[in-house]
């Protein structure tokens, strides 16, 4: 399969999974999954394909700094959400996003150590703020038809568009949009026009609990990459995402079992 058939048949496939899970087990649950990496991980796999396994060491950087700038925006949706309308909350946690992206990858620049001890406790904020609100009591609207098509449409979009412009971009700003959540923002936007403020935000909890994943994933792209097979490196990088996930999940399946 060559890398372009791959950009388009994988990414569709993984929002559809994500988009039927949290039909199926929630907004929480659909947004604990939005947050791994699951447009960033072959966005990482392709630069390292195309671009280098350093270009691609290197980029893991840039998304750790643009996953600041993702918390950034879930933290301002977060606060906006229950006292502005859908489209001031969105509207401004973008704008937090810009300005995050701005100023940790354009003025700060951190090292990857650095911004890891800055996006930590910003993920860990955003989970503490986004209580989990209770169970809609009337069954979810069905979507519009354009719902699930326009999510695989943006989703592969993005793919396509990182890594082909990867060359002219640079490792830095390449990494910076990787973490861009094209997965969670339909999840989050759908969620409130269907089951209200509190739904959206059990999606923005999810995902920046599944950010911890995300983070960890980037980690180890940038320490690992290069210094063994790439193939062994970034199944490692995903083993270890997955790990900082599931126990979010299995807490939050718990209890709806009980």
């Amino acid at each position: 399969m060559s890398l372009i058939a791959a950009k388009i048949a994988i990414t569709p496939t993984l929002m559809w999974a994500v988009s039927a899970a949290a039909r199926r087990w929630g907004s929480l649950v659909g947004g604990l999954l939005s947050g791994l990496p699951l447009t960033s991980a072959p966005i990482s796999i392709y630069l390292a394909a195309e671009q280098g396994e350093r270009f691609a060491s290197e980029a893991a950087v840039g998304s750790v700094q643009g996953l600041g700038a993702v918390t950034l925006c879930y933290l301002a949706y977060a606060l906006c959400a229950p006292r502005m309308g859908a489209a001031a909350s969105v509207a401004i946690a973008l704008a937090a996003f810009v300005l995050g992206g701005a100023l940790l990858h354009g003025l700060v620049r951190p090292g990857l150590w650095l911004a890891t001890v800055i996006d930590l406790p910003a993920m860990a904020f955003v989970v503490a703020l986004c209580r989990p609100g209770p169970s809609p009591a009337a069954p979810a609207r069905r979507p519009p038809r354009w719902d699930m098509p326009a999510r695989l449409a943006a989703a592969t979009a993005l793919v396509l568009l990182v890594s082909t412009l990867a060359p002219l971009l640079g490792p830095g700003l390449s990494g910076v949009l990787s973490p861009i959540p094209i997965i969670s923002w339909p999840l989050i936007a759908f969620a409130r026009m269907q089951d209200g403020v509190g739904a959206s935000l059990d999606v923005v909890r999810g995902s920046a609990q599944g950010a911890f994943g995300v983070l960890a994933f980037y980690i180890g792209v940038h320490t690992m990459l290069g210094a063994m097979d790439p193939v062994l490196a970034y199944a490692l990088s995903i083993a270890v995402s997955a790990a900082c996930v599931l126990p979010w999940l299995f807490a939050h399946r718990r209890p709806r079992a009980a």
